[in-house]
C-alpha cells in the first residue's frame, strides 16, 4: 500500500494556499495603490489587508495541519510489522465506536476497551448491546488508501463480539470486543520496532491511573504519533520497552480510514 497519494494531496494542498495568499496580497495592494490614487481622493486602505490575509492564512494553515496529519496516519496504520493478523477487522469496528460516541479506543493484543468507565458491569449493558447492534449494521467503503488493507473484509461478519470486563487500571467496567484468538498487535511490540517502523514520537508523555483497591496506580507512558491520534502506551505493569496498547483517536482515524469521513 503506498502513502505517496495522501503525502501529494498535502503537498499539493499547501502549494496551493501559498499561492493563493500571494495572488491575494496583490490584489489588495493593487486595491489599496488605486484608492490612494489623486484620481481616487487618496483614500487608504491599509486595515482592510492587515484583516483579511491573516483570516486567509489563518484558514489555510489548520486545513494543511491536517493533511500532515492524514499522512501521518495513512502511514502508522499501513506499517505491517506494526499489527497482527486481526488488525483490519479492529480498524474496520472504528465506524460503529464512533456511531455510539466513544471518543477513544484502545487496542491491546488480544481484545478493544472502550474508553467509558462503568461503576458496576449492569451499568455497561445498554452500552455493550448499543456496540453489538452497531457491528451488525453496514460498514463503510475504506478510503482508497485502505482499500488493499480492508477490502478483504467486504461481506464478511467481525471476528469478534461484544463483551463487558472490568478494567486492571481503575478497577471499573468497560465495554470490548473480544474473540478468540484474537492477534491485533505484533507480538512482543516494543518501542524500538514503533521507533524503527514509523520514527520517533512527537511527544512522550506519563499518565498515571489511580485505582478504587488499595494498590500502587497504573503509569502509562505515552508515545504519541499524529497530533495525538495514534498514541503507542507503555505500562510500569509490563516489562519495560513493551507496548502494552495503542489507543486511537475514534473519530479523527475513522475519518481518515473510510470515505465520507465516518
Amino acid at each position: 500500500m503506498q502513502n505517496g497519494s495522501v503525502e501529494a494531496h498535502g503537498g499539493h494542498f499547501r502549494r496551493n494556499a501559498r499561492e493563493v495568499g500571494k495572488l491575494t496580497a496583490r490584489y489588495y495592494i493593487a486595491r489599496e495603490r488605486h484608492a490612494q490614487s489623486p484620481a481616487n481622493g487618496g483614500l487608504v486602505m491599509r486595515f482592510p489587508i492587515l484583516l483579511v490575509l491573516p483570516l486567509i492564512f489563518g484558514l489555510a494553515l489548520p486545513t494543511a495541519g491536517q493533511a500532515d496529519q492524514a499522512s501521518d496516519v495513512v502511514k502508522i496504520l499501513s506499517t505491517r510489522t506494526l499489527w497482527g493478523k486481526d488488525f483490519p477487522a479492529a480498524l474496520s469496528s472504528l465506524p460503529h465506536w464512533n456511531r455510539i460516541g466513544e471518543r477513544t479506543v484502545a487496542l491491546f493484543p488480544d481484545r478493544i476497551l472502550g474508553a467509558t468507565p462503568f461503576r458496576t458491569a449492569e451499568a455497561a449493558q445498554p452500552t455493550r448491546v448499543a456496540v453489538s447492534q452497531a457491528l451488525s449494521q453496514t460498514r463503510p467503503s475504506p478510503a482508497p488508501a485502505f482499500v488493499e488493507l480492508l477490502g478483504a473484509l467486504t461481506g464478511r461478519p467481525f471476528p469478534f463480539q461484544s463483551d463487558v470486563v472490568q478494567s486492571v487500571d481503575d478497577d471499573s467496567y468497560r465495554v470490548a470486543i473480544t474473540g478468540s484468538n484474537l492477534q491485533l498487535l505484533a507480538p512482543r511490540l516494543t518501542v524500538r520496532q514503533v521507533e524503527t517502523g514509523i520514527g520517533p514520537p512527537e511527544a512522550v508523555t506519563t499518565q498515571v491511573i489511580q485505582s478504587e483497591r488499595d494498590r500502587r496506580p497504573v503509569v502509562l507512558t505515552l508515545h504519541s504519533y499524529a497530533n495525538g491520534a495514534i498514541i503507542f502506551a507503555e505500562s510500569d505493569w509490563m516489562p519495560p520497552g513493551l507496548i502494552d496498547r495503542v489507543i486511537l483517536n475514534v473519530p479523527v482515524v475513522s475519518a481518515i480510514v473510510f470515505r465520507g469521513g465516518q
